[in-house]
């Protein structure tokens, strides 16, 4: 039994070094798996519709939500290039003296302080620094460069696009054929457990991940609304990229913040810093604080606790732990990740005191 037993260890191996071979089609089938997951109550819905005495198949309701998946991500696609393209732009147009100038005195000010503490060489200076700075990031050959590299992308893009929409289908089609999947895989002896990992896993993380979602689509409106309210004109486009932000946990309001202090002023430049950029970047900052306390008391808790059944100081801990690991991909995959391994947990080492205590809202 024992060599048994030891004989999984270089088929464990195996199927690691598979998996990381072809990590590019392991993540388009788990991108499909989470798509799938967030398609599923559609297709149910439209395979319960009559009409008259013929009723929608799930092969058709798979591909009806299929298509309205790919048309809300197109219609995403096209309302945000423009608007990136046309902020691009501006930032190629900038006057870096202009800009120089207008933070002028806030410079001088860190200067006296910098040369106070021998932070700088007395040769050296902080405007200097950043126009240099400056005028390579917004010069329009570097804003070319970029539009280039992300033609060359475009390709590979469409590649995974047409994998994970094709893969999507037939989750959407068959609910069951990831769990089949698994099950093939999967030893007999452990099939039980598998199983109920599975459908556990399933029903927990189908819950976050449309938390998830509503949550990110409400901060987006929430944001923009605030942003066309204290006036900035690129709202619509710091609401849609600070909301993306908050699916990375704690660390994404921060992040989000510095985009739309960014984009807010750079449509403002010709403002007085005191008199103009300040006040705005007060405003700015207000605005995200109140929604982000909103998203704090009312939205999060129920995502990133209730959802899946964990302690908030638990999930705390478990982001800090995955984000010093593997950084900002490490903290959006905290929360899915250690609900798989607690559910794994409990199934197989349940009678540990300790994972009895980490798994214990998991029987609720």
């Amino acid at each position: 039994m024992q060599t048994k037993k030891l004989l999984y260890i270089p088929l464990l191996l195996i199927i690691g070094f598979f998996m990381w071979y072809f990590s590019s089609i392991i993540t388009y089938i788990l991108i499909a798996a989470v798509l799938s997951i967030l398609g599923q109550p559609l297709v149910k819905r439209l395979s319960n519709i009559k009409i008259r005495k013929h009723s929608f198949s799930r092969s058709l309701g798979a591909v009806i939500t299929l298509l309205l998946m790919i048309s809300l991500f197109f219609a995403l696609f096209l309302l945000l290039v423009p608007i990136i393209y046309n902020q691009a732009a501006l930032f190629s147009k900038i006057d870096v003296n202009i800009l120089s100038n207008s933070f002028k005195e806030p410079i001088g000010l860190i200067e006296n302080f910098v040369y106070k503490y021998n932070i700088i060489g007395p040769n050296e200076t902080i405007e200097t620094t950043i126009s240099t700075k400056l005028m390579t990031i917004m010069s329009l050959s570097n804003v070319s460069s970029i539009l280039n590299s992300l033609i060359g992308f475009t390709s590979s893009f469409f590649v995974a696009f047409f994998a994970i929409s094709f893969i999507t289908f037939f989750f959407l089609k068959d609910d069951k054929m990831f769990l089949h999947i698994i099950m093939s895989l999967t030893p007999i002896a452990y099939q039980t457990e598998i199983k109920h990992i599975f459908l556990e896993c399933k029903h927990l993380l189908s819950h976050y991940f449309r938390s998830l979602c509503l949550d990110v689509l409400i901060v987006m409106t929430l944001i923009t609304i605030g942003m066309y309210i204290i006036g900035l004109k690129n709202a619509l486009i710091i609401g849609v990229l600070a909301g993306m932000m908050n699916v990375i946990p704690y660390v994404g309001v921060f992040i989000g913040g510095a985009i739309a202090i960014l984009l807010g002023l750079s449509g403002n430049l010709e403002m007085d810093f005191y008199t103009g950029m300040l006040p705005l970047i007060g405003k700015i900052c207000l605005v995200l604080i109140s929604i982000n306390i909103l998203d704090g008391i009312f939205l999060q808790p129920t995502i990133y606790s209730n959802s899946v059944k964990a302690h908030p100081l638990e999930i705390f801990l478990v982001i800090m732990v995955s984000g010093s690991i593997a950084g900002i991909p490490g903290m959006i995959l905290a929360i899915p990740s250690y609900t798989v391994l607690r559910i794994i947990a409990k199934e197989f080492f349940g009678k540990f005191t300790a994972i009895k205590k980490l798994t214990e809202k998991l029987e609720d």
